[in-house]
């Protein structure tokens, strides 16, 4: 196994902290809005307003304005490799949930509540 992260246990990230560089191998959440799809990359704009590349397949189906959230691993440059897409209703409040992200999820004063947040190594084999 490539680190040692729980199966359905994802830090949500936002642009900023995706840029980061400290997410590289981690499969992780971000939510946003798809800009544009050319047949392989997806631009997709972040909570924070920030835009990041997503590799997807050619039957990736979120239409353009559309609100989502994506499911996968970060790669070396961090780009996102596109797993799972979950489709979120028209009227999510992107500002809100970045507030979330920032606020809470992110931040150590909260870090007793169990929110998953922190990056796994991947580069060390599993014990």
């Amino acid at each position: 196994k490539m680190s040692a992260q729980e199966d359905g246990a994802y830090p949500r990230l936002n642009a900023e902290l995706m840029n980061s560089g400290n997410y590289a191998g981690n499969i992780v959440s971000l939510v946003g809005c798809v800009e544009s799809f050319d047949g392989r990359v997806v631009q997709f704009k972040c909570a924070d307003g920030g835009v990041i590349n997503a590799m997807a397949e050619a039957d990736f189906a979120v239409s353009t304005g559309g609100f989502a959230e994506f499911v996968g691993a970060v790669n070396e440059d961090n780009s996102l490799q596109l797993f799972v897409t979950r489709e979120l209703p028209s009227d999510m409040d992107l500002e809100v949930y970045n507030q979330m992200l920032t606020q809470v999820i992110h931040n150590p004063k909260f870090a007793e509540y169990g929110f998953v947040s922190a990056p796994v190594a991947t580069n060390e084999m599993a014990e």
